[in-house]
């Protein structure tokens, strides 16, 4: 029988990367995987919807591109080449995990996998494995409604809409999260005549509301018609999608996307037999991620927490260095959420809202695309970056709605992770002319030296 010093259970962000930071950092690593390598993100998730959202994008820069001069004719749209690279891309990515694996002695494990003791695993078709440590990192997939049926022809998933074979004349998506609203901006660029419903009262309810409207508008304006607060009472579909809605309204559309969120990937486990516990359909873990059996971790969506493919990374690598004898402890405050809209939108940190609750004394500052000169050359004016402090400049949050938000974030994360203050911030040189400018900008506003705005 083969021995690891570690074994993880799926092949996601916080499978994958686990294991290659294992391997980096000395451990015999084992990946156990039943279905694709790279999981949900790489093949279902993350990489093949920002591939199509990629394509979109550029369909809107060919709509305004007599604005900069350049006369674009009787351009066409092939989905199907659009899909088609789609999947080319992420056959690409998840043949560079393979490679990666293999060059760092990461042993990939195909079947499904139970965890039996402490330290076994039993591999189906394969047997059992022993490993010192095990981290479980199983992931999660779309919810459904019990008043409809998912069919994946006329009714899809977040899932197995990136297999439609062509844009619907009309979609009704049904769910105004992230994932909804990404979506609805992509089919609606491709033509689609697309209704967003959703039961809270704002769209991507996890950010702020002046976010959220601002959001809403542009969906709006751009022909998505949008019904908040009303809960879908069902769906029929002996001819084409009729969604009936809270408030006596039928929506017809030739498909529809149900797109509600995630519940965790727990069951065939072998959780309770193993001595594992479970709450409210997630792993139990303490802080340094460790489930009641000491040598036990989980990560990633199958325990609490932001259901994100970067905070899973994050999560795998913190179990990885508490199993090496660290005692790193989860702090989930520092985590970006990032949405790919129209523009797009990114946060970390407490929004606004929630600051003005949690510190009374909160200072907002904001600073508008508007009057940057990147961004209105590149004719991407709309929008703002929002800091948030405490009077002393300690960051407590910052959002971003606009171009580039989300890899603009990235800057905030480092600047709240490592506690730098607002002040400092705008002292840091951003190179001319750029987008960042803007970060330096709203800390600027913040610290009451506004340079480019009044």
């Amino acid at each position: 029988m083969i021995s690891y010093d570690l074994a993880i259970i799926g092949s996601g962000p916080g499978g994958y990367v686990t294991g290659l930071y294992a391997a980096r950092r000395g451990l015999k690593t084992c990946i156990i995987e039943k279905d694709l390598l790279g999981g949900t993100c790489l093949n279902k998730g993350c990489i093949p919807t920002k591939s199509l959202l990629n394509s979109v994008s550029i369909i809107a820069r060919l709509k305004s591109a007599a604005a900069y001069g350049v006369s674009v004719e009787n351009y066409s749209v092939d989905f199907e080449k659009m899909m088609s690279r789609k999947e080319d891309v992420v056959n690409r990515l998840r043949a560079g995990i393979e490679t990666l694996c293999r060059a760092n002695k990461v042993e990939l494990i195909k079947g499904s996998a139970s965890v039996t003791g402490p330290d076994t695993i039993t591999v189906e078709g394969r047997g059992e494995l022993t490993s010192k440590n095990i981290i479980i990192a199983s992931g999660s997939r779309p919810i459904g409604l019990a008043n409809i049926k998912i069919d994946h022809k006329k009714i899809f998933s977040s899932e197995s809409i990136l297999n439609i074979k062509s844009v619907p004349r009309s979609l009704v998506i049904i769910g105004g999260g992230v994932i909804g609203c990404e979506f609805a901006g992509a089919f609606s660029s491709l033509g689609a005549k697309v209704t967003v419903v959703e039961m809270m009262d704002r769209l991507v309810a996890g950010q702020s509301r002046e976010v959220s409207k601002k959001l809403e508008y542009n969906f709006k304006r751009s022909g998505i018609e949008v019904f908040l607060s009303r809960v879908v009472e069902g769906i029929e579909t002996s001819g084409n999608v009729t969604v009936r809605i809270a408030g006596g309204k039928s929506i017809d559309a030739e498909k529809a996307l149900v797109s509600i969120g995630r519940v965790s990937n727990i069951e065939g486990l072998g959780l309770e037999k193993a001595g594992i516990r479970t709450r409210d359909g997630k792993i139990c873990v303490d802080k340094y991620l460790r489930t009641e059996i000491p040598s036990i971790y989980a990560v990633g969506d199958c325990v609490s927490g932001p259901q994100l493919a970067h905070k899973a990374s994050y999560d795998g690598i913190l179990a990885v260095d508490n199993i090496l004898g660290g005692e790193r402890k989860a702090d989930y405050s520092n985590i970006p959420n990032c949405v790919w809209t129209e523009p797009e939108i990114a946060s970390i940190g407490l929004c606004e809202e929630d600051a003005k609750a949690a510190h009374p004394d909160a200072k907002i500052a904001k600073f508008p695309y508007l009057a940057s000169g990147k961004a209105y050359l590149e004719g991407e004016a709309e929008g703002f970056v929002k800091v948030i402090g405490t009077p002393a400049g300690e960051i407590i949050g910052v959002e971003i709605f606009g171009k580039d938000a989300c890899n603009l974030i990235g800057e905030a994360a480092l600047a709240k992770t490592r506690g730098v203050n607002i002040k400092d911030w705008s002292r840091v040189v951003h190179g001319h002319p750029t987008l960042s400018e803007i970060m330096q900008e709203a800390c600027h506003v913040f610290c009451g030296t506004p340079i480019h705005t009044i």
